[in-house]
């Protein structure tokens, strides 16, 4: 499960960087980034304005934390179920999101490629 957490959003690498006051997310908001890894595992990441985020796991587990621009990238931080007390956030460029993008990322749990879906 732990993994999982890992996946923070593991839809979210990204390639450029933007002011640190940009609503990175926006793009996401209200819609489902679909995270395909190299395995063929697939997580549902939903990311909310309030700074929070949930992942649903292809078995139903639901993983949630909370995210926050700053010098060191866009993080996301594992809050239910309780990570590991070494675990770190995982960190990505910050990007103005929108709507349609896709984009590969890797996080401990293996490498995966995330795509912005309409909706929820």
């Amino acid at each position: 499960m732990r993994l999982f957490s890992c996946v923070c959003v593991a839809a979210f690498a990204a390639f450029s960087l933007a002011s640190a006051s940009a609503d990175t997310w926006s793009g996401a908001y209200g819609n489902t980034i679909v995270s395909t890894y190299s395995d063929g595992r697939v997580v549902k990441v939903y990311v909310d304005a309030d700074h929070t985020y949930s992942i649903v796991t292809a078995n139903g587990v639901v993983i949630k934390g909370t995210w926050v621009d700053g010098s060191g990238g866009s993080c996301f931080t594992t809050t239910s179920p309780p990570p590991a007390p070494d675990a770190k956030p995982i960190c990505f460029p910050i990007k103005d999101y929108k709507l349609g993008d896709s984009f590969g990322g890797a996080d401990a749990s293996g490498s995966f490629t995330g795509v912005i879906q309409p909706g929820r």
